[in-house]
């Protein structure tokens, strides 16, 4: 079989004379994937073959051999556990038996000595037993010999009701549940009873901790072990003693739930269970009869499986090596098949591709080399019509990529345009750039009117030092220049003759078009495009300059209508906002003046006369106090001295009556006094955080310089993210002030009250709410009571004593935080336990005048 490609010269162009066109669609084609996949599919196929009949067999052989193996192991395991089943039953039925010897004797026969002597040699051949108690037949204490504790001779302590002897006379042999002596070491109570009626019962506390010598003695693989677990989940025995002495509790595990529900030696439901140490191991357990325990053998899953997991990295290796072989048969046989195919379709390729003179020569003498010939005759056919078209084709495509250059130009140039509308800048460097790009220019240039001139605005192709120059250099209409014709005359101006150079430039011999920006006929700018020979623009070129100008116009004149829009609105917004804000001065002014005036009329009008009858209560004291000592020298029998110093009494009770509420009146005035001076404040937006901090403090200054020897705890707890609100905060520091006061005044009450074990406390916390912030005051003094809560927020209501207080201050708080700030305020109440009021403010709450928030 003989397989050649080759180019033939003597028919139609050589391969050297093709058009540099034909190389990248010869590169472009996508004849060398196809042999790449044909190739490959051949090697894949042989590779599949033979991993596919290996990767079964050894699943196959890997299933049962893990199914067999698996098998084996818990087999094997569970041998193990019933054979440590055994040592252990075997190891309590040795105590049993030592124990049997104590109940041969009935009690009529030998004395207390001997069986102590009997009892003692007993815990000296058993060291499990700690304590035995020898008990007779009616359930009394005989004997009692211990470990721990001193022996007891003849205590008579009745156990017969005890399960320990009833289960013992009634079933020969009593095996007590697993208990922990000092919750550490594990012990049974173990009872035996004698073959006579009247011999009594054996009660021995075996110590369970000594099994472990037979359980570390059970070796199950290089790392398994065995352990023992009660009936309740208990351990008790285990390799790792301290386990034990921890007195763990093993319920939880898989297992041991298994093991409990009769599913110890399912090997499905065991598979992967971990093990108190958090392992994956392969349980096997078996009961440990009669006690009720169970002996648990567990080896790692990963010594269990080592075997199979050596198998699989065998099979692997086999695969592997199985895998390269079939790889290098495929890719040997995929050679030979694939040949002849890989070169009819490079042959093939390079024809579609436009490289006619490739001749494709294949001597295989079947259907393949006939193929050849047919792709041959097509080529030397193809080569002839080629030569005719070419040309054709070559000038339609100028012509067709010089046209679809300029629309995608244009495209590009209003999508900038439309994306950067009030970006003047951008637009017009984009059409400069463009234009001259397209219309083969070699400078470019755009001027538009400033400082009363025109000056650069935009360049295309120029160097730095002549772009410099022409930005200090200033355009003028008029003269012979283009740039001053068009300026001048309104029109596009084309010169070729190279008498009109740009400033600055050393090469006359140009061609020039200038075309001006015109709105409404007047110049606003002018486009400027220059080539460095004389040869002259087309009327295309001419016609996209134009229209790129045009676009540059209404670029220019977006920007200046959106510049007088933006300014006309800024100028509005600032007048509204102006005159809002005189509107609003001039009604809180009116408002606050007004209420100001009327509260400081009416109080300087109660002032004067309330000031007389104050001074007269006084005076008047005074005088019934002289006329006392003047008349008490008189000679005056007792029945007139009596109705003297009744009358005395009755006119200085009234008289102090008189000035207590001279006093609490003159308090009213002065809150109304300080309340018109002062006003609201400004409004503003404040820290709430910072006023109930600094309204703690100067309340807490206060109560300690009017009481110095009372002393309260202050505990706050401040939401971070309460933050600013807007309000005014002298008028919200006064209420703070007044609900803090309120608080001392109530803790301070129940102190004096003689309660010694009370710790005054006062509280203030904040939290956010979203738009709105939360204010909590609680103090635990003595309460408000239901009928005194429901007039609190009236004007003038006070329970304080005359001349302590004014009625004013929470009506004022109300006031100020209901309708000055839109807020709300809330008591939660106990007599005799706390008072806690609860504040809701507005974050941006209207700013209304002090008179409006409280009319």
């Amino acid at each position: 079989m003989s397989i050649s490609l080759h180019s033939d010269t003597s028919q139609g162009r050589p391969l050297a004379a093709s058009s540099a066109a034909d190389a990248p669609a010869v590169q472009a084609a996508p004849a060398p994937k196809v042999r790449a996949r044909l190739f490959a599919k051949y090697v894949a196929l042989f590779v599949a073959v033979v991993s596919v009949a290996l990767l079964s067999n050894g699943i196959f052989e890997v299933f049962f051999y893990y199914r067999e193996h698996k098998a084996s192991l818990i087999r094997i395991q569970r041998e193990q556990a019933e054979a440590a089943a055994a040592k252990i039953s075997q190891f309590i039925k040795e105590i049993e038996s030592q124990l049997g010897w104590t109940t041969q004797l009935p009690w009529s026969a030998g004395s207390l000595q001997d069986r102590r002597f009997d009892a003692l040699r007993l815990l000296r051949q058993v060291p499990a037993i700690t304590e035995l108690s020898q008990i007779d037949s009616t359930g009394k204490e005989r004997l009692r010999v211990s470990r721990l504790a001193m022996d007891v001779v003849d205590s008579g302590l009745d156990l017969s009701k005890d399960s320990k002897f009833s289960e013992a006379v009634a079933n020969k042999v009593y095996y007590g549940p697993v208990y922990f002596r000092r919750e550490s070491e594990p012990y049974m109570t173990l009872s035996l009873a004698g073959t006579r009626k009247d011999a009594g019962v054996s009660i021995a506390e075996v110590n369970l901790k000594l099994i472990w010598d037979v359980v570390s003695q059970i070796k199950v693989g290089e790392r398994g072990h065995a352990y023992v677990v009660g009936s309740g989940g208990r351990l008790i025995a285990h390799p790792d003693i301290s386990l034990v002495l921890r007195n763990t509790d093993m319920s939880k595990l898989v297992q041991v739930q298994a093991a409990r529900a009769g599913n110890a030696n399912d090997a499905n439901a065991l598979q992967g269970s971990l093990n108190i140490q958090g392992q994956k191991v392969l349980t096997a357990s078996a009961p440990i009869s009669p006690l009720g325990w169970t002996m648990f053998v567990e080896l790692p899953e990963t010594e269990a499986y080592a075997s199979l997991y050596q198998a699989l990295q065998r099979l692997s290796i086999v695969l592997l090596a199985a895998s390269i072989f079939a790889v290098l048969a495929g890719i040997f046989l995929a050679r030979r098949m694939v040949g002849p195919i890989r070169a009819l379709s490079a042959g093939a390729a390079r024809l579609g591709g436009g490289d006619f003179t490739q001749r494709i020569s294949i001597k295989t003498g079947d259907e393949l080399e006939g193929l050849a010939n047919q792709f041959n005759d097509m080529g030397a056919r193809l080569q002839e019509s080629y030569a005719d078209l070419e040309n054709k084709v070559e000038q339609r495509t100028a012509e067709l990529s010089e046209s679809l250059q300029q629309q995608t130009a244009t495209a590009d140039v209003l999508k900038v345009i439309s994306r950067s509308t009030f970006d003047l800048q951008t637009v017009l460097d984009t059409l400069v750039e463009s234009a001259g790009r397209l219309c083969e220019a070699d400078e470019g240039i755009i001027l538009q009117p400033r400082d009363g001139a025109y000056r650069l605005a935009a360049s295309f192709g120029l160097s730095p030092k002549k772009q410099q120059f022409l930005r200090d250099f200033i355009f003028k209409p008029g003269g012979t220049t283009a740039v001053g014709r068009a300026l001048s005359e309104g029109r596009s101006i084309i010169l070729v003759d190279g008498q009109s150079p740009l400033p600055g430039d050393p090469n006359p011999a140009q061609s020039r078009i200038a075309i001006p920006l015109l709105r409404e006929g007047v110049p606003m700018g002018v486009f400027v495009l220059t080539r460095r020979e004389r040869r002259a623009f087309s009327d295309k070129q001419i016609e996209l300059v134009t229209t790129f100008a045009d676009q540059a116009v209404i670029a220019i004149e977006n920007l200046r209508l959106f510049d007088e829009v933006q300014a006309r609105t800024k100028e509005l917004a600032t007048s509204l906002e102006e005159l809002r804000t005189a509107q609003d001065r001039l009604v809180q002014t009116e408002k606050l003046a007004s209420l100001g005036q009327l509260t400081a009329g009416i109080a300087h009008e109660i002032k004067n006369p309330l000031n007389f009858v104050n001074n007269f209560s006084s005076l008047s004291a005074e005088l019934i106090d002289e006329l006392n000592d003047v008349l008490r020298p008189a000679a005056l029998d007792a029945k007139t001295r009596e109705e003297i110093d009744e009358l005395t009494h009755m006119l200085k009770g009234n008289l102090e009556k008189v000035v207590q509420h001279g006093k609490r009146a003159d308090s009213i005035v002065k809150n109304m006094l300080l309340h018109s001076r002062e006003g609201a404040g400004e409004h503003r937006p404040a820290d709430i955080n910072a006023i109930v901090e600094e309204s703690l403090n100067l309340a807490y200054h206060g109560a300690r310089a009017e009481k110095p020897g009372f002393n309260i705890t202050l505990k706050r707890d401040f939401d971070p993210a309460a933050g600013q609100v807007s309000l005014y905060p002298q008028e919200i520091t006064r209420v703070f002030l007044n609900l803090i006061s309120n608080g001392f005044y109530a803790a301070a009450k129940r102190k004096e009250a003689g309660d010694e074990d009370f710790e005054p406390i006062l509280s203030a916390a904040t939290r956010s709410l979203g738009n709105k912030v939360e204010i909590r005051i609680r103090d635990n003094g003595t309460g408000i009571p239901p009928e005194v809560k429901e007039k609190m927020f009236n004007p003038f209501f006070t329970t304080k004593p005359a001349g302590e207080g004014t009625g004013l201050g929470l009506s004022m708080s109300h006031d100020i935080i209901v309708k000055q700030h839109a807020g709300t305020i809330d008591v939660v109440t106990e007599p005799g336990a706390f008072t806690e009021f609860i504040i809701t403010l507005p974050r941006t709450g209207a700013a209304q005048s002090i008179t409006g928030g409280r009319n």
